[in-house]
């Protein structure tokens, strides 16, 4: 909104202010002036109003309604802020929302003063950014599933990112009486996962997704994926199995690889890449490059030019952002391909690079089990271990503060303030970390549960780790088991890895979309 429009709307309601003022001292002639005033103010305000609510509630005649009620409310709502020293475009905003969002669902004669200010925060007319189509349909459903104290505690916790602590005091309740709200909040999104068997996909209300792809049909026996986009295309491997005879050893299974991109709900396979060849499948940031390597060959696929044979000697661990740096190992040594030019990183001989940050900057991997990091100048520096043993690191944030990998069967998180770190505080743990989103605040891979079974975890700063399983049990269906966590995509939104479903009784590959709302 142009300011000039909010210094018009602003002296309109300087001059209610004083006229309000008037009135409370008992001067008849400024209380007759009221409701022309308030008249000129709604005309004003009219448009605001209505394109705001229209952001918030896609039914166009019930945002007429609301835009009609809430003008109707101006005489109650605005000698609440009489005495306010901040101009209207600093309250009147978290005003509205809170009556869309709360008054409307649960009609009153009057708006109180304390629920007028329950979202004093969100107190711009015009939003931080524009609410996109898919976050108003999931913010419209998430209305309908709960209660209104329901809906502003977990709009409040997972849209504005208030602690449980701040909307209290927003709320003006106890902390016990929030943390109460957000829990049946909880479940009744929970209970209200929707499946469809087709696709092979359970979602719940707040768009949180888990798909198991399956595998392509020519290659039935299992399927993982290693890579994701920021869309959430994902690239992996799929295996057939083949027995073969010899004298010596018998019968014996083979395992065919293939490598395949994913988009929801399709398989493109990008060709065979041989028998137990260890393949490795990777895509950059917006999945319009893939990138695999095996020990018995490499491929690359564009959307220009399709599936190419890649004659590039060595093995291909990680790509950055736009895919012109390519890092991993050959003949036993760390080495970078940069616009397909080879550069050794270490003469050491074991040593290899398993991640790059997105500008292709920073890069990370180990020199004799040692994890290290180079910088763009080639220099290296050793990153320690967590118990003087081993380590090595697998992946390191866009700007090359977060390296996360494993260091004595422990997952860590290295950062230059705070030096090597486990990621799990426990006794006897078995973990690893496997990736990290751009900005280092998510990280995934696999650890050991308590039954000592595989688990796929997720690490925030918030949380700590959390197995995948448990945080998500609600996506699963009975035996389905999430195992391994081999990538996040640069976003934070997408996590895909392999697991367990025993409506097919095999290993495949699944993505888990945490929703709108996760970055």
């Amino acid at each position: 909104m142009k300011s000039r429009e909010w210094s018009e709307i602003n002296r309109q309601c300087l001059e209610i202010f004083a006229l309000e003022r008037a009135a409370r001292e008992g001067i008849g002639a400024m209380e007759a002036s009221l409701p022309a005033a308030y008249e000129r103010l709604n005309t004003a305000l009219r448009p605001v109003v209505l394109e705001m609510v229209r952001m918030l509630i896609q039914d166009g005649h019930e945002a007429e309604r609301l835009t009609n009620a809430f003008l109707e409310r101006l005489p109650l709502i605005l000698p609440i802020h009489a005495d306010t020293e901040f101009a209207c475009e600093h309250w009147m905003g978290a005003v509205l929302i809170e009556f869309v969002y709360h008054a409307a669902s649960l009609p009153r004669e009057s708006l109180h003063e304390h629920e007028a200010r329950l979202l004093q925060e969100l107190a711009a007319m015009q939003p931080r950014q524009p609410l996109s189509a898919e976050e108003r349909e999931l913010i419209d459903r998430v209305r309908q599933a709960l209660s209104p104290d329901e809906f502003l505690a977990w709009y409040d916790y997972v849209v504005n990112g208030y602690a449980p602590t701040e909307i209290a005091a927003l709320h003006r309740e106890p902390v016990s009486t929030v943390e109460e709200t957000l829990q049946r909040a909880r479940r009744k999104l929970w209970e209200a996962t929707t499946v469809d068997a087709t696709l092979r996909t359970r979602v719940d209300v707040l768009g949180q997704r888990l798909t198991w792809l399956g595998t392509p049909r020519a290659y039935p026996h299992s399927s993982v994926a290693h890579s994701v986009a920021d869309d959430g295309t994902v690239v992996g491997v799929a295996f057939s199995e083949e027995y073969r005879y010899s004298d010596t050893r018998g019968n014996y299974p083979v395992y065919i690889a293939c490598a395949f991109r994913w988009q929801p709900y399709q398989f493109e396979t990008l060709g065979e890449l041989g028998e137990n060849c260890q393949p490795r499948c990777l895509t950059n940031g917006d999945g319009s490059a893939v990138f695999v390597s095996s020990t018995a060959c490499s491929l690359r696929w564009t959307l220009e030019h399709g599936v190419q044979r890649d004659l590039k000697n060595g093995y291909i661990h990680a790509v950055n952002a736009d895919g012109k740096v390519l890092v991993g190992e050959q003949d036993g040594r760390a080495v970078q391909w940069n616009h397909d030019a080879v550069e050794v990183l270490a003469q050491d001989n074991p040593s290899a690079a398993y991640g790059v940050s997105a500008d292709g900057k920073y890069i990370v991997g180990h020199i004799r089990h040692q994890a290290v990091r180079w910088d763009v100048s080639g220099a290296i520096q050793r990153l320690g271990t967590l118990e003087g043993g081993q380590s090595e690191a697998r992946a390191v944030s866009h700007d090359g503060t977060v390296v996360v990998g494993k260091s004595d069967g422990r997952a860590f998180r290295w950062t230059p303030n705070e030096g090597m770190c486990a990621l799990r505080q426990a006794d006897e743990d078995i973990s690893q970390a496997h990736s990290v989103s751009y900005d280092g605040t998510r990280i995934v891979g696999e650890a050991l549960d308590e039954q000592s079974g595989l688990c796929a975890f997720l690490w925030t700063p918030e949380d700590g780790m959390q197995d995948l399983n448990v945080l998500f049990a609600h996506l699963r269906a009975t035996g389905e088991v999430l195992e391994r966590a081999y990538a996040i995509s640069p976003n934070g939104r997408y996590i895909v890895g392999e697991g367990y479903c025993p409506e097919t009784d095999r290993r495949e590959a699944f993505v888990l979309d945490l929703g709108e709302f996760s970055y």
